[in-house]
């Protein structure tokens, strides 16, 4: 499932904009060439859909005017930043003075041309040499590497606007790198942390944004200090670095809170963001009363602000809806949770009517974690619709922005392929994890190690899948591999990949456990190595691990049963059952289903070992079971122990 996380913008403490947003952009774009020949080409195409008699004819033609008007989106929004931007910097030269110019009558293209790289270049580097030699004239040829700085910062800013360009990518880096070169200015820092975070360059992006947050803090301007910690703590998370994301989060919401005192319509909404990023993190540590408070805070606070401004902040309640929805799955409460994706969805699918480009991301990732929700209520149609819905927007999304939605495809293809697994369609999930491995394999090339837990994951899964199929040897391999690369992940970051390291010696162990008896001992060296992992990880995350903890004692009795060490395997079943009993206390929803599986576990072993098996614990299962009835799980492990109750009547 997908939560919400946010970056960011700079409040903006220089000044602001006057005007209404929509109008000051339509008042450049109307006189832009290439503006009128998007409309005139959207005309067009509008044209031809209604003319258009093939259905199929029409549908592709439907697609391509749904292309264009997302690239008109897009061109607003880009043209808009170039407005604030030429509003902000200082118009000093004659080139920008120039570029401004034909930036003011529409002619963008023409703007671009009056920035020359190769002149550019060639003043920044006499200028970079005469400041080698003339420390008397240090301070005029700062401020004219600024000027080129901020040229090359408004080229780049140029070239994230033409889609069109193949080397669209490469050419803006390009660009902001000779930007950097001239002078590191926080507006170029954090322009390119953001566009290389957006790309899924995150270790370059962490770069920048310290270099910026350093320079906040000398400047002691407290509200851009806590959008840089905000930002790094998002990047931090989303590279499992998470003891240095919680403490980045809650310095900034310190921030925040206190800023918001003074002058909360500025920073009630930070503050409401970074209570969303902190409850993911908490989340994620199973630390879900702190979380769901954190949730419910950040709900309050923009439900209050929507009011007020529905257009802005409607997609930050939608967003804490979903991370809220998410929770309440977790928790096993799956009606609360249909209702919250429900809610978001409808908010999302609105939103996306008046800007696709900015709100179809959302609403294929509430699909996707609704469909999650339906699949595990074994309303597998349902889900099916949802994981096909979300992985065509995912799809067209990636058509024209690959680096920032092709693993938002690989993920929906992922899910795809569980489900099919799930619902014995083997050939077509196998297809799904294949396609699915290849575009994270692609991604690793240029950034691995964002990807790499990604080929992982899904080797791991297509490992489960030719288990499943008795292909023992092609799941061998893949368990392998994914086992070599977590072992490789954890040698920079262990807290993050040594768990993933135990859930595929956990995998392989059962594989071993399940080919023949000459292989029992290499399983259970693997589950054993799994567990001595989870329990090193328990003593300081005990939220977190301990439910692994108690599921590999439960593979091993399973284990020491087959081998008919009956004492060992006893001990481990109530192991597992007194850990899985003591989260329970704390988290009900959650791990009463862990609770009935352990018992129905020790019903069938004591039933298989003992003349006269007892049958409270067969019982305990049934009334569980009364608390769950729209988990399949739960019902499933009823239906045995009402077996267990029946064969141990007729002894």
């Amino acid at each position: 499932m997908s939560e919400a996380t946010y970056n960011l913008n700079l409040p903006n403490s220089h000044g602001v904009v006057i005007g209404d947003r929509n109008q000051i952009t339509l008042n450049f774009l109307e006189l832009s060439p290439d503006y009128q020949a998007l409309m005139d080409r959207i005309e067009d195409k509008k044209s031809l859909v209604e003319l258009q008699t093939d259905p199929s004819k029409k549908s592709k033609t439907a697609e391509e005017l749904q292309q264009l008007e997302t690239q008109l989106e897009q061109f607003k929004e880009n043209i808009f930043r170039l407005y604030e931007l030429f509003s902000k910097i200082e118009i000093n030269t004659e080139r920008l003075r120039q570029a401004k110019n034909y930036f003011d009558q529409g002619q963008f293209r023409e703007a671009d041309a009056i920035l020359q790289a190769e002149e550019m270049v060639k003043d920044l580097n006499k200028l970079l040499q005469k400041d080698q030699q003339l420390d008397q004239q240090k301070a005029e040829v700062r401020a004219n590497r600024e000027q080129i700085a901020n040229e090359f910062l408004i080229k780049a800013q140029l070239w994230a606007t033409f889609y069109e360009q193949s080397n669209r990518f490469e050419q803006t880096c390009e660009y902001f790198a000779e930007s950097l070169r001239a002078l590191k200015t926080t507006d170029n820092l954090f322009a390119y942390a953001v566009f290389l975070q957006e790309h899924n360059q995150f270790d370059q992006a962490n770069l920048y944004y310290t270099e910026a947050l350093e320079i906040y803090r000398n400047l002691g301007d407290l509200p851009l200090v806590a959008t840089m910690l905000n930002n790094l703590a998002v990047l931090h998370s989303d590279k499992n670095e998470m003891a240095i994301a919680e403490q980045e989060y809650q310095e900034a919401l310190q921030i925040y809170r206190e800023l918001a005192v003074e002058n909360p319509r500025s920073f009630l909404q930070y503050v409401a963001g970074t209570l969303n990023n902190l409850a993911i993190l908490h989340k994620n540590k199973n630390e879900m009363a702190i979380a769901l408070a954190e949730y419910q805070e950040a709900l309050q606070i923009t439900r209050a602000l929507a009011v007020e401004n529905p257009r802005f902040f409607l997609q930050y309640v939608a967003g804490t809806l979903n991370n809220l929805a998410i929770l309440h799955h977790n928790k096993n409460e799956m009606a609360i949770s249909e209702q919250e994706y429900q809610e978001a969805l409808q908010i999302y699918q609105k939103l996306a009517v008046e800007n696709p480009r900015s709100f179809l991301y959302y609403v294929a990732s509430t699909l996707n974690n609704l469909a999650i929700l339906h699949q595990r209520k074994n309303e597998m149609v349902i889900a099916e619709q949802e994981y096909q819905e979300a992985l065509q927007i995912r799809r067209e999304l990636a058509v024209e922005n690959p680096r920032s939605f092709l693993p938002d495809v690989a993920k929906t293809l992922n899910n795809l392929a569980n489900l099919h697994s799930d619902t014995n369609e083997r050939l077509i999930a196998e297809q799904e994890y294949q396609e699915a491995l290849q575009i994270y394999r692609e991604l690793v090339v240029e950034n691995p190690r964002s990807f790499l837990p990604d080929v992982a994951k899904t080797l791991n899964n297509l490992a489960v899948l030719h288990s499943d199929k008795n292909e023992r040897l092609i799941a061998e391999q893949e368990y392998q591999e994914a086992l070599e690369i977590y072992r490789e992940l954890v040698v920079e970051n262990p807290r993050s990949f040594l768990p993933y390291v135990a859930l595929t010696l956990n995998n392989l162990a059962i594989l071993h456990q399940n080919q023949n008896k000459n292989e029992i001992v290499i399983a259970l060296a693997e589950y054993q190595e799994a567990l001595q992992i989870y329990q090193e990880l328990a003593v300081e995350n005990p939220r977190s691990f301990l439910p692994y903890v108690a599921t590999t004692l439960n593979n091993l009795a399973i284990l020491h049963h087959n081998k008919n060490e009956i004492a060992i395997a006893e001990q481990e079943y109530q192991e597992a059952l007194l850990i899985r009993r003591e989260l329970a206390v704390d988290n009900p929803r959650s791990f009463l289903p862990d609770v009935a599986n352990t018992l129905i576990n020790l019903s069938i072993f004591y039933l298989q070992v003992k003349p006269d098996p007892e049958k409270a614990l067969a019982q305990e299962v049934i009334e569980i079971a009364q608390q769950f009835p729209d988990l399949p799980s739960v019902q499933q492990y009823a239906e045995a122990a009402r077996a267990v109750l029946q064969a141990i009547s007729e002894r």
